[in-house]
C-alpha cells in the first residue's frame, strides 16, 4: 500500500512540475506580449532631431544591406499610440479578429491600424470596415490584437508607416523610438540606423514605464527552476522510500546463487514498475491537459529524473549485494 501511495506521489510531483513550467511560460508570454512582441534586446533610441517620421523611414529605406529590424515610434503624450515600420521583419502579435501587419503594409501609400481590445480610441464602423480618427484623418483598422493579462498590449493602437506615405504629423523629437531586430547585433546596420535617426544615446526598452527607461522589475526570471530542482530531489527521496521495504525483503531472504539473483531482479522490476509507470502516466497527462510552451525544459526534467530513478534502484541493489 505504501508503495502505491509513493507511486501516486511521484505522479503528483510530475503534474506539479508541469503546472510550474506552464505558469512560468504564461508569465514569460505575457511579458513578451506587453513588449508588443519585441525581444529583451530591444532598445530605446534617444533623438532630438526634428526630422519627420516618414522622412526618416524614407532615408532608412534607401540604405543598402541593412539587417532586418522593426521600429515603433510611440507618442510621448500617449504611449498607447505607436507608429510602426518594419524592414524584412514583423513581430507577430495575437489577433482576435482581422489580421496583423504584413511587410507589404510598410510600402503602402496609405496607413493601416491594429487596435488592442481595450484601446481607448473609438473605432467607427459605417459599414463592414472599421476606422479610427487620428490627427484629423481616418485610418482603416485591419485587425484587433489582445491577450488575457497583457494590459499594455490590450490598450495599444499601432499604425503602419511607409516611405510612400505623406508626411507625418510627428517628428523624431516628439516620439519615443524603439528598435528591435537583427540590426541590433549588426554593428554596421545599427550605426546606419543611428546616423539616420540622429541618435544621441540608447538604453534597454522597458514597457512598464511611461518613458521606457530602465526600471527595477520583479525577476520572475528562472526562479521556477529552483522549484523544479526541489521537485527533482523530492522524486529521489520517494525513490529511496520505495526502496526501503524492497531492500529489507532482499536482506532477510535466505536464497543463494541464481535463486537470489532472480529474486534480486524481481525486486528491481517491482521497483521500476512503482517508479517509472507514474512517470509515463504523468508525462501523458501533462501533455494532454496542461499547456506548455517550454517542452524542452519539461522533457529534460523527465529524462534526468527517470535516469536518476533507474540509477538509484540499480545502485542500491548492487550495494546490498556487495555488502553481503
Amino acid at each position: 500500500m505504501k508503495k502505491i501511495i509513493s507511486s501516486i506521489a511521484i505522479f503528483l510531483v510530475i503534474l506539479l512540475t508541469g503546472v510550474a513550467i506552464s505558469k512560468s511560460d504564461s508569465i514569460k508570454y505575457n511579458n513578451t506580449m506587453n513588449r508588443l512582441g519585441m525581444s529583451e534586446e530591444a532598445v530605446v533610441l534617444h533623438s532630438t532631431s526634428k526630422k519627420n517620421l516618414v522622412t526618416a523611414v524614407q532615408e532608412l529605406n534607401q540604405k543598402k544591406r541593412l539587417a532586418s529590424y522593426q521600429l515603433i515610434f510611440f507618442e510621448k503624450s500617449n504611449s498607447n499610440i505607436g507608429y510602426i515600420y518594419g524592414h524584412s521583419k514583423v513581430n507577430k502579435l495575437p489577433i482576435t479578429s482581422g489580421r496583423y501587419f504584413s511587410i507589404d503594409d510598410f510600402t503602402s501609400q496609405i496607413p493601416f491600424a491594429v487596435q488592442g481590445k481595450t484601446s481607448e480610441i473609438e473605432a467607427y464602423k459605417p459599414q463592414s470596415q472599421s476606422y479610427i480618427k487620428i490627427d484629423n484623418r481616418y485610418i482603416s483598422v485591419i485587425g484587433n490584437i489582445g491577450f488575457d493579462g497583457a494590459d499594455i498590449l490590450n490598450s495599444q493602437t499601432l499604425i503602419s508607416l511607409s516611405p510612400n506615405q505623406p508626411k507625418s504629423k510627428y517628428h523624431l523629437n516628439e516620439v519615443t523610438t524603439v528598435l528591435d531586430g537583427q540590426s541590433l547585433s549588426n554593428k554596421e546596420s545599427l550605426n546606419k540606423i543611428k546616423k539616420v535617426l540622429h541618435v544621441k544615446s540608447m538604453h534597454k526598452y522597458v514597457p512598464q514605464t511611461d518613458d521606457f527607461t530602465n526600471a527595477e522589475t520583479t525577476n520572475n526570471g528562472e526562479l521556477y527552476l529552483v522549484g523544479i530542482v526541489l521537485l527533482l530531489f523530492l522524486i529521489v527521496a520517494i525513490d529511496f522510500y520505495i526502496l526501503v521495504p524492497l531492500k529489507f525483503d532482499l536482506s532477510r531472504s535466505n536464497l543463494t546463487g541464481d535463486l537470489k539473483n532472480n529474486y534480486r531482479n524481481g525486486l528491481l522490476i517491482r521497483y521500476l514498475i512503482y517508479t517509472l509507470v507514474p512517470f509515463i502516466v504523468g508525462f501523458a497527462v501533462v501533455n494532454w491537459k496542461i499547456v506548455i510552451i517550454s517542452h524542452g525544459t519539461f522533457n529534460l526534467f523527465m529524462i534526468v529524473s527517470s535516469i536518476i530513478t533507474i540509477l538509484v534502484g540499480l545502485s542500491q541493489i548492487i550495494f546490498v549485494k556487495r555488502s553481503e
